[in-house]
């Protein structure tokens, strides 16, 4: 579901904000810009609330400082979400070490919900990222190569300052980012002066702008680089600097995130739903994955065709030439004895492609209780406590199918549901062609109520956020059946 998406956003954009009120307090800011500085301070720490759609649900708290031959950025953020009426609470921690000019030598990564408790820890020799990750389930080591040495989000405005960046320039840094265990490109530029509303006074501040995964994200400083305000108007955060007997105090209950992202629809769709044609409005189409297979896009206007299974000719596993849709990935464990078996218990003999992808669906979606589940979703952690949402039911699926030679790939969309469309994950499996399922819904196939935007592993995930609370469908017709 979406809020798995927002969450390791949120935490990377939680991170760039709370880091940005720590170097800027020693950063001189003049009208021409932010001046180089060639020493950082030697210690500092901050405070922020976090607050949804102007109700507080959270805080962040930051320390810099310098040791002997490095320095040291701990990051920490609590939150509290409401998904489907149920609140749950999520603590994530940072640490990550520099050297003097500021790149990374190695970090530590943790994020626990109620669900979950996840580790990550990376340590940096040249282009080479080598990882450790610990799940309750399993623990891994995974390498990356990198095209070149990235920032991470606590060090990418302190590396600003250090550099200088005057008024209208702007630079694009590489970042990585733990929760997905990927880099992303980051923009960040100096916007100018302008005057704000701050506690009832008029305050004239200093304008930055970011970009992040298509997401906008707007700070404000004043003449002495004390942060004044940092907000996201997209997905509706609001930074504020606080004492920190005040960022801690939580009272409020959060605004619901599923129905704070949910996509009204004009049309009222039976259970069943053959055929589907909808303008998309309100977004840029480009990057979107609309077009292919089941979906059709003429200009705006998207068609949706359930699939027909009759007359298919189905391959027999395994199947080659797929590799990327096979792969085994530090959460999709499809080489996990423990996948793999159960996999070979759930399928039997059984070759047919077709055949297997619907007993590995039904498995899924008798066996994994339905559950609002806030986690970085791991297939292992799902086998063991068999529950979760959309996210751990496909997860969980695509490893088995992987584990035996069955190609699938994670998909990313809107489904309906009771005159609204809600984002959703949900897996395609190749058996000679793509063909949309669903073990969270138990659809074999998906039926039209799906709307494909994106596929990918979570880093291509997140490029889903840059649609929500801008998308918005008009229905023009629609096929019972």
């Amino acid at each position: 579901m979406v809020y798995k998406k927002l969450l390791s956003l949120v935490v990377i954009l939680f991170w760039i904000a709370t880091t940005s009120s720590l170097i800027y307090r020693h950063a001189p800011i003049k009208a021409s810009g932010i001046e180089a500085q060639p020493l950082l301070p030697e210690k500092t720490e901050r405070w922020m609330g976090i607050y949804l759609k102007g109700k507080k649900i959270g805080f962040s708290s930051s320390r810099f400082y310098r040791e002997a031959e490095a320095y040291s950025v701990y990051e920490e953020i609590k939150m509290r979400l409401r998904v489907f009426g149920k609140e749950e609470d999520i603590h994530t921690l940072t640490h990550v070490f520099v050297s003097p000019d500021l790149r990374i030598q190695s970090f530590r990564f943790s994020m626990e919900s109620v669900e979950q408790r996840i580790k990550i820890s990376g340590k940096f020799i040249g282009k080479t990222l080598n990882l450790d990750i610990e799940t309750p389930s399993s623990k891994r080591a995974h390498k990356i190569e990198l095209a070149e040495e990235p920032q991470m989000s606590p060090t990418v405005l302190p590396y600003l300052i250090k550099k200088g960046l005057k008024n209208g320039t702007s630079l694009k840094l590489p970042v990585f980012d733990p929760s997905t265990m990927s880099i992303q490109n980051m923009l960040i530029e100096i916007a100018g002066r302008e005057k704000i509303m701050i506690s009832g006074r008029e305050v004239e501040a200093f304008k930055l702008r970011g970009h992040f995964q298509g997401v906008p994200l707007l700070m404000w400083v004043d003449e002495d680089g004390n942060k004044l305000k940092e907000e996201n108007q997209l997905l509706g955060f609001t930074l504020l600097s606080e004492p920190r007997e005040e960022a801690m105090k939580v009272k409020e209950a959060p605004p619901d995130i599923i129905q704070q992202t949910s996509v009204t629809f004009n049309l009222r769709l039976p259970p069943q739903v053959s055929y589907l044609r909808m303008r998309l409005k309100g977004i840029d189409l480009k990057g979107l994955e609309l077009h292919g297979g089941r979906q059709t896009l003429r200009g705006n206007i998207v068609e949706i065709v359930k699939e027909d299974l009759l007359g298919l000719k189905p391959l027999e596993l395994p199947i080659s030439g797929m590799e990327p849709f096979l792969e085994d990935t530090p959460l999709v464990q499809s080489k996990d004895p423990m996948i793999i078996n159960l996999a070979r218990e759930i399928i039997g003999k059984e070759k047919n492609s077709l055949t297997v992808a619907r007993l590995l669906h039904d498995w899924v979606f008798k066996n994994i209780e339905k559950t609002p589940s806030i986690t970085i979703p791991s297939a292992s952690d799902v086998l063991k406590t068999r529950r979760g949402d959309c996210n751990e039911h496909t997860t969980l699926y695509v490893a088995l199918a992987r584990s035996i030679g069955l190609p699938v790939r994670i998909t990313v969309g809107l489904v309906y549901k009771d005159g609204s469309f809600y984002y959703h994950a949900w897996p395609e499996v190749f058996v000679g062609k793509w063909i949309a399922i669903d073990p969270t819904l138990g659809q074999f196939p998906a039926d039209a109520k799906y709307l494909r935007l994106l596929s990918g592993d979570l880093d291509k995930q997140l490029g889903i956020v840059r649609v929500i609370n801008k998308l918005s469908l008009e229905g023009i017709e629609y096929k019972g059946g």
